[in-house]
């Protein structure tokens, strides 16, 4: 779907708006667009105060608007969703911003960090790379104040698949920004990006995929891939550092596959970390549910039971 299709089946749809936000980047010396939901009466001045803002990832900023996304979508986009339950009662209001972090053509991913790499001459949407630059020194101070949280409002960040390596990068660098955290089915990295079920551990994945070759450079440089690996950073956390992630919840979700079918193994050993190191998670366990799959009518299911749990809407899933 096009940006004008999306736009026009929201205002179809939703109680509350979808809209585009096209925002100048020093960092990448480009425009990049972003879309925000805002629930329905929001600026009005009986509107409740206590309203939270959810930052969802994976690429392009289309992906959670986009009907057709992947082919497995029922009926609903994920805001579309997330509309309907604020207007129910279910959920309390929310904010969700959604950035787009690929390429215009969503060919190439950025992964939100400052990429190290090349990539084709004329590609659009990329600039100079600099992402990390411009989310948290232009996208994100730019929703703090357009959008400002109160002492009762909640920060959330969300992510699915690529998006789930993404927002756990950022708790990981800036662990004051979100209260909790969502991921799933999440890519996460293996420490030092060395996979353990191997005999030949290098991750393939993180280390050698052509998808990557542009935010992480070929070859990839081993201090680089340090420096951009959440789950290094969690691990070597201690003192103060620690303290401040032991503020954040983590839910973590997966498929109940690996291999081409999920990221259930990385997820695994990314929970039983952050148990480790005593950081607060939601689930005692990753499996989202039997036939779960990797595509965006489960990521769908997973935001809700996510921002439910979040809100206390619902038992947490057992262990």
């Amino acid at each position: 779907m096009t940006e004008e299709e999306i736009l026009t089946r929201h205002r179809q749809h939703l109680h509350g708006s979808l809209k585009t936000i096209r925002l100048k980047s020093n960092a990448l010396r480009v425009y990049k667009n972003f879309y925000v939901y805002e629930p329905p009466y929001y600026g009005h001045p009986m509107y409740p105060q206590d309203t939270s803002l959810l930052y969802l990832f994976r690429g392009h900023e289309r992906e959670y608007v986009n009907m057709s996304e992947d082919g497995s979508r029922k009926m609903v986009t994920t805001i579309e969703l997330l509309d309907q339950l604020i207007v129910a009662g279910i959920l309390p209001p929310v904010i969700a911003i959604l950035p787009g972090l690929n390429s215009n053509n969503n060919h190439v991913p950025s992964l939100g960090i400052d990429m190290a790499g090349k990539w084709e001459r004329g590609l659009k949407g990329l600039g100079t790379g600099k992402f990390w630059e411009y989310l948290t020194q232009e996208l994100f101070p730019y929703v703090e104040t357009r959008w400002p949280l109160n002492k009762k409002g909640l920060r959330l960040g969300a992510g699915f698949s690529l998006g789930g390596y993404t927002v756990s990068m950022i708790a990981a660098r800036v662990p004051t920004f979100f209260h909790h955290v969502g991921i799933y089915d999440g890519t996460m990295m293996w420490p030092d990006q060395n996979d353990p079920r191997y005999p030949e551990p290098e991750d393939g994945v993180w280390r050698s995929a052509r998808l990557f070759d542009a935010a992480l450079g070929s070859p990839r440089d081993a201090k680089l891939m340090h420096q951009w690996n959440p789950t290094d950073l969690i691990l070597e956390s201690t003192g103060e550092k620690l303290e401040k992630l032991r503020k954040i919840t983590f839910w973590v979700a997966s498929t109940p596959f690996d291999g081409m079918r999920g990221n259930r193994e990385r997820c695994e050993y990314f929970l039983q970390m952050l148990q480790n190191k005593s950081i607060p998670v939601g689930w005692k366990s990753v499996p989202f549910d039997p036939a779960a799959e990797h595509n965006w009518y489960w990521n769908n299911l997973f935001v809700v039971r996510f921002l439910k749990s979040v809100f206390q809407k619902m038992e947490p899933i057992a262990s």
